[in-house]
């Protein structure tokens, strides 16, 4: 819809990446417990913004 699907919507070489990496697995940590999750990495615009 946005017209970047050579750029955006993969993770792959050459595409922009936006992601952050947490410290617990989002998929099998309690609900509750999600706010308070360390965060390690965050990814924007294929830079590394954040290492913790």
């Amino acid at each position: 819809a946005a017209g970047e699907q050579r750029v955006a919507g993969r993770i792959a070489v050459g595409y922009r990446a936006d992601l952050t990496a947490f410290g617990v697995d989002p998929v099998d940590a309690p609900a509750d417990e999600l706010g308070e999750a360390p965060v390690r990495l965050t990814v924007c615009g294929g830079r590394v913004t954040h290492r913790g």
